[in-house]
């Protein structure tokens, strides 16, 4: 991040720190943690987005969603505005047509207020 700056391309950089999935708030039987979809966290800096906040949270046990929820289509809307893309844009594999994003998704509006 810091070379980033500054080398002046953080602005033009979107740095995305994320797993594939949350965790479960609480260990299993065996001490490890398993894929918890319902709720997870991520990082995000540069490119347009406003730093130093939190967008959403969780109930006190970290198992619901209670505050904000994003949902993958919009943070894939939200990765699209970022770049500049339409996410509208329709593509067509052979006579497949395919969007970037889900049509459910729409941008964060408090990633880039």
């Amino acid at each position: 991040m810091d070379s980033l700056k500054a080398k002046g391309l953080l602005d033009s950089t979107l740095v995305v720190w994320m797993g594939e999935f949350g965790r479960t708030p609480r260990p299993n039987a065996r001490g490890g943690r398993d894929h918890y979809p319902r709720a997870w966290s991520m990082a995000m800096a540069g490119g347009g987005i406003v730093g130093g906040q939190v967008v959403g949270g969780t109930d006190a046990g970290a198992e619901e969603v209670v505050d904000r929820p994003v949902t993958v289509p919009d943070l894939f809307a939200s990765w699209a505005h970022a770049f500049g893309l339409d996410a509208r844009k329709v593509f067509y594999a052979g006579d497949r047509p395919i969007t970037i994003v889900d049509k459910a998704g729409a941008p964060v509006r408090e990633f880039f207020a």
